[in-house]
């Protein structure tokens, strides 16, 4: 089986993380839309799977989403794209890749490890 260096690791979260969006039109930051509220699933360094009752357009040119969360104790915000949607019994689901120019590898890396300690202890 060949290694795929695309293919992240995965973090699934129980009970999800609440979080933010907002919907970024042509790419300019003064023409955000008022703030959705979703739930994160699951993440990697790469992307984000949320749901929410709202319909978002998947693959839009001219649109960008901005999503905000809170792993541990560090708030993200993130620019990036909805690359896939799924409807389910209690909304939509979506893959959410983040922009290229999104530098957080690193930092939610870290972030899960202190979150997975934590979730650990209270176990």
């Amino acid at each position: 089986m060949r290694y795929n260096r695309h293919d992240y690791f995965r973090y699934s979260f129980q009970p999800y993380i609440p979080a933010t969006f907002r919907i970024q039109l042509n790419n300019e930051e003064k023409s955000l839309s008022n703030e959705g509220q979703c739930e994160i699933l699951d993440i990697s360094t790469g992307g984000v799977k949320f749901v929410t009752h709202l319909d978002l357009p998947v693959r839009s040119e001219i649109l960008a989403l901005q999503l905000e969360f809170t792993i541990y104790q560090h708030p993200f915000e993130i620019l990036g794209n909805v690359a896939w949607k799924n409807e389910t019994e209690f909304g939509f689901e979506y893959g959410f890749e983040f922009g290229e120019d999104q530098k957080v590898d690193a930092l939610i890396t870290e972030e899960l490890k202190h979150h997975a300690r934590k979730k650990k202890e209270t176990e």
